[in-house]
């Protein structure tokens, strides 16, 4: 049967990608509370292929009463064997509108659990859970413990996977030449939004402390761009960072790199990290969330986060950390490829089957 997944918006971003992903192999439709069809697909090209499974409500910021309301009619015309909500908007509005809708099979997934640390945030998160008793999921064990922590409830873990038929290994100058990269330096890759939580200002200072041979290269858009490359023409480093915009091909991305860097002060399970290393490519990533379960243990490397480091300074001293371990990661002998840890610990065949199994579990 149809599932139906719900997302505060499709453009960009790790959510959207992962239930892209799913649809491509699945039988899903996909509900945006924001932007029409039309909007989304102009905005975010790739959607176009998803037109006929795509329902947007077009909501404008704040409360909108009638949102479940319209969001229970388009359910009631699918009729879906189940109903997936992500992250908060979609959690309140599609899970009251599945009620409403009569829809037996009903999941939340927390992506991540940083933002239930806000005491108003977690108080609603925890009383629409309890009011529509959805089958609760989280993308990683360490998201799962915390979930559960903040809002007192279980949470089950499916762990996000990624499809290795489409992301591969590959010879680093060939695919460099189509980006315009040059084929003599060492690359190290970041890709993302380009928002604070994202941490691309630490890799950019980062860069600042590498060896000059080496170029930083980010892929993504958000509203930080401008801020970045103020960044990078202020510490005049334009011959060691470029900004390259987003990419709708990351397939053809990550086999240029010579090392993946995930930055972030914030995160669930990010897909990017997951993508780099199943294209052979070893990571230098952050030890936020549930970033330690997708590190592959023999070709990766974590960097401590100390939270209590803030403003200029604090800022200064991450990025050096960051820097020298990327800096010791790139001397070091090439081991293992992360490709086996990717096929084994985040197979997407799993994943797929284990949303696709919810409708045939009662909500808990």
């Amino acid at each position: 049967m149809t599932q139906v997944h719900i997302v505060q918006r499709l453009s960009p971003g790790g959510i959207e990608q992962l239930v892209l992903s799913m649809a491509r192999k699945a039988d899903m439709r996909l509900f945006s509370l924001e932007g029409s069809a039309e909007t989304l697909c102009r905005d975010w090209p790739v959607l176009e292929a998803f037109r006929d499974r795509i329902t947007g409500f077009d909501k404008k910021p704040g409360r909108d009463a009638l949102m479940p309301i319209r969001i229970a009619g388009a359910l009631r015309k699918v009729q879906p064997g189940s109903v997936v909500s992500h992250h908060v908007g979609p959690l309140i509005y599609g899970g009251i509108a599945a009620r409403i809708a009569r829809i037996s099979s009903l999941a939340h997934v927390e992506h991540d659990a940083w933002h239930l640390e806000s005491a108003r945030r977690r108080m609603i998160v925890r009383w629409v859970l309890k009011l529509v008793g959805p089958k609760r999921i989280a993308v990683s064990s360490t998201v799962a413990r915390s979930a559960s922590l903040h809002t007192g409830l279980a949470f089950d873990t499916i762990a996000n996977g990624i499809d290795c038929s489409r992301f591969l290994p590959g010879d680093s100058k060939q695919f460099r030449q189509p980006l315009g990269l040059p084929t003599d330096r060492r690359i190290i890759g970041a890709a993302g939004r380009l928002e604070t939580v994202k941490g691309f200002d630490l890799l950019i200072r980062a860069a600042s402390h590498l060896d000059p041979d080496t170029l930083v290269v980010i892929w993504g858009d958000g509203s930080q761009r401008k801020n970045l490359a103020a960044m990078v023409r202020d510490l005049d480093l334009q011959d060691r960072v470029i900004l390259a915009g987003p990419s709708s091909a990351m397939e053809q991305v990550y086999p240029a790199m010579d090392l993946f860097c995930l930055p972030s002060r914030h995160e669930g399970l990010p897909l990017a990290l997951l993508e780099a290393q199943a294209c052979g490519v070893p990571v230098v990533a952050r030890d936020v969330g549930g970033v330690s379960e997708g590190v592959c243990p023999s070709s990766g490397r974590l960097v401590p986060f100390a939270e209590a480091e803030a403003g200029e300074a604090g800022s200064n001293a991450q990025a050096e950390r960051l820097a020298r371990a990327l800096s010791e990661q790139l001397a070091a002998p090439v081991r293992d490829s992360p490709r086996g840890f990717v096929e084994t610990t985040h197979s997407f065949s799993k994943m797929l089957d284990a949303y696709l199994r919810l409708e045939r579990k009662p909500n808990a």
